[in-house]
């Protein structure tokens, strides 16, 4: 298999009107069950090998569990495996800027910590060492 074939990427915008004729108080349960439907159907996978994404779930949500979206756009990622998931368009570009942000982080705090903490200790010793040094001469005279 070649590389294109291990990962395929695509971005579908999935119609859930097929949610609406649930009851209320079940829609947003609905919703979840549609669109793993739909994304496995269209990628030719089970829809237990459909896995959606914390951000998606989340948007799912935010209108409650009455209401329903019209319908939603989102990139779809099939893996070697088989594995199918689903995340929101732009979900993967703030990953990489999370991850890119907390690679330069580490970077800068690493060398402050290594200046900073060698430094202060010997200056401390030095002061302890010249006060011990005053106190015995103070003591004799």
């Amino acid at each position: 298999m070649s590389e294109a074939e291990e990962t395929a990427e695509k971005l579908i915008t999935i119609s859930l009107a097929r949610a609406k004729p649930a009851p209320r108080y079940r829609r947003t349960d609905r919703i979840v069950n549609v669109l793993k439907e739909k994304v496995a159907h269209y990628m030719k996978v089970e829809e237990d090998e459909v896995k959606i994404s914390q951000k998606l779930n989340e948007q799912l949500w935010t209108q409650g569990k009455r209401s329903r979206l019209p319908r939603i756009s989102v990139k779809v990622t099939k893996d070697a495996e088989g594995v199918v998931t689903v995340k929101l368009p732009d979900e993967k570009e703030e990953e990489e800027e999370k991850e890119a942000k907390k690679g330069t982080k580490e970077k800068k705090e690493e060398p402050k910590v290594e200046e900073t903490k060698p430094v202060e200790p010997e200056e401390k010793v030095a002061a302890k060492a010249e006060e011990a040094e005053k106190r015995p001469e103070a003591e004799k005279e």
